[in-house]
């Protein structure tokens, strides 16, 4: 995309992201986003927006401050899971849970004749009783095995808002594209280019550049390119399905 004669505010140094701050914080119906790094405090933001009733949409990449760490600190928020229980697994596991009773109070009946035979009548006949001792502990075990591992839930996951997540190049080096450019349009009136990441080093402390404009061909064109991005079939993103079995765990039962 190129546009000449674009009227702009450029700002230079640190605390560049002070004014973007300030104008999302008095956006009125939309958010949209483009920045390959996040930090947990601004995602939490960008959640508050959507919750508020903001139109939040995001395009990022894989590279995510404390994708690995804290629960509550990272992109998972962003992420639901959805759990759906298969009622006739659920029906076999309550069977084998009442056969599994079952078969252990008889066991328990057979041990407690083992002990009176051999201890009290001393009677080596008992020894024929540890066959259906045995046999009984086997079934036991067994079903247990069967209840352990059966799955009862499914489960399947979707996005909080719209938005992609492109593979970086250091997970898919066979792709040289990086979507490194970082674009904030609110309410489709006020855009931001430039160095500026969502990040609070990059919204604070960096030394960072940024162009802010509301010149309304230029937010036509920008706001244009951020839905190439977005509908782009051609960069490899991350599969919403597979990213969240990375990002949660999935019990069986």
């Amino acid at each position: 995309m190129f546009y000449n004669n674009a009227k702009c505010d450029i700002y230079i140094g640190t605390g560049a992201g002070k004014k973007l701050l300030s104008d999302i914080h008095k956006a009125k119906k939309s958010i949209k986003i483009v920045s390959p790094y996040l930090s947990p405090g601004l995602i939490k933001k960008l959640i508050e927006l959507h919750r508020s009733g903001m139109e939040v949409e995001l395009i990022t990449s894989d590279i995510i401050e404390d994708f690995h760490g804290n629960y509550e600190k990272n992109i998972h928020k962003l992420v639901l899971q959805h759990r759906e229980i298969d009622q006739t697994a659920v029906e076999s596991i309550r069977k084998w849970k009442q056969i599994t009773k079952i078969l252990s109070l008889i066991n328990l009946g057979f041990i407690l004749l083992f002990i009176g035979l051999i201890y009290f009548l001393n009677d080596l006949r008992a020894i024929l009783i540890l066959i259906p001792i045995i046999a009984l502990s086997v079934a036991v075990l067994i079903y247990k095995g069967e209840i352990k591992t059966k799955r009862i839930y499914s489960y399947w996951y979707s996005k909080l808002f719209p938005f992609k997540v492109f593979i970086s190049t250091e997970a898919n080096l066979s792709h040289s594209t990086f979507i490194h450019g970082k674009i904030y349009l609110i309410d489709d009136k006020i855009a931001y280019l430039g160095s500026l990441n969502f990040t609070k080093s990059g919204t604070e402390w960096n030394y960072e550049t940024r162009v802010r404009t509301i010149d309304p061909n230029a937010i036509k064109l920008i706001k244009d390119e951020f839905y190439d991005l977005m509908e782009n079939p051609e960069i490899p993103e991350r599969d919403i399905q597979s990213w969240g079995r990375k990002l949660y765990k999935e019990p069986l039962n």
